[in-house]
């Protein structure tokens, strides 16, 4: 058991060393709470922990407290869905998580599955570019 446990340990290591960038994510993204966040930061509101958006982007989540980063991705069904695994941070604590993406057919929209997920299924995230919405 003991040697299980230092492998597993030895493999997320080396996992956490390289960094792959989710090419099929142009853009930034958001749920709609958190896009809604975004908007009015710009427009000039206050930027702190509760008022602070978790954002997704090519390289990762990124949040106030901490987010997660992209260390390796896997094409689940080509163009359409891929399941990544991500060294996550939030404040002194690091660990790895399995998260799943799958791209929407007919909008700019992912259905995002991952270890904080809950029973009422994925979260979705759409394309959210506040300094460029109107």
């Amino acid at each position: 058991m003991r040697i299980v446990l230092i492998a597993l340990a030895c493999a997320v290591a080396t996992v956490a060393q390289a960094k792959d960038r989710a090419s099929f994510l142009a853009g930034q993204y958001a749920t709609a709470e958190q896009c809604e966040k975004l908007r009015k930061i710009e427009a000039g509101g206050p930027k702190g922990v509760g008022t602070s958006p978790e954002l997704l982007d090519a390289d990762g989540f990124h949040g106030w407290e901490g987010g997660c980063e992209f260390t390796k991705i896997f094409d689940h069904d080509p163009g359409k869905s891929w399941t990544a695994i991500m060294l996550c941070t939030e404040g002194m604590s690091t660990e790895p998580g399995l998260y799943h993406f799958a791209k929407d057919a007919t909008e700019d929209r992912f259905e995002v599955t991952g270890p904080d997920s809950d029973e009422d299924g994925p979260a979705a995230y759409l394309r959210c570019d506040a300094k460029k919405e109107k």
